[in-house]
């Protein structure tokens, strides 16, 4: 009698040890999750201002003003490109891409001729709409539902 009491007492404890365990795994698991989630806020918000520096400069005639914050545009790439998404991860190197290319544009453009000028502000135009885009899918990507919405569905779930 002794002895089953015992190995129950092994196995109860074996068995305890093995629950206290997973849910160790899973409360570190789920705070290593909210790091996560806290870093990636926080780099789209740092990608949301370098993108309203982009809109400063994109009509500056300041060359090292434009160096200036396309190298911090890089700095940042290299700094948080792991925890953007995808999609303004993609947008950012676009824009960068525009700032190098066509900033100051006045330097860009002053070799060309008044019918080539046209076409050629034009194109810039469009493509600073690469720095729209970045803005707007930042914001779409880092979307939280409304706290209203939040509180309804608790209430719905109770």
């Amino acid at each position: 009698m002794e002895l089953i009491i015992g190995l129950f007492t092994i196995v109860g404890g074996i068995i305890g040890w093995f629950f206290t365990y997973m849910k160790f795994k899973l409360e570190r698991k789920d705070k290593f999750r909210m790091a996560a989630i806290e870093k990636r806020l926080e780099a789209h918000q740092k990608a949301y201002a370098q993108c309203m520096t982009f809109f400063d400069i994109m009509n500056s005639r300041d060359e090292d003003e434009v160096q200036k914050v396309f190298k911090a545009g890089q700095d940042f790439m290299a700094n948080y490109s792991l925890y953007l998404e995808k999609g303004t991860r993609e947008k950012f190197v676009e824009a960068l891409g525009f700032i190098n290319a066509y900033c100051p544009r006045w330097d860009y453009l002053r070799d060309f001729q008044k019918e080539e000028y046209k076409s050629e502000l034009k194109r810039i135009h469009q493509e600073s709409e690469k720095i729209f885009e970045l803005s707007r899918i930042i914001q779409k990507e880092v979307e939280l539902e409304p706290i209203t919405l939040e509180i309804e569905n608790i209430s719905k779930q109770k």
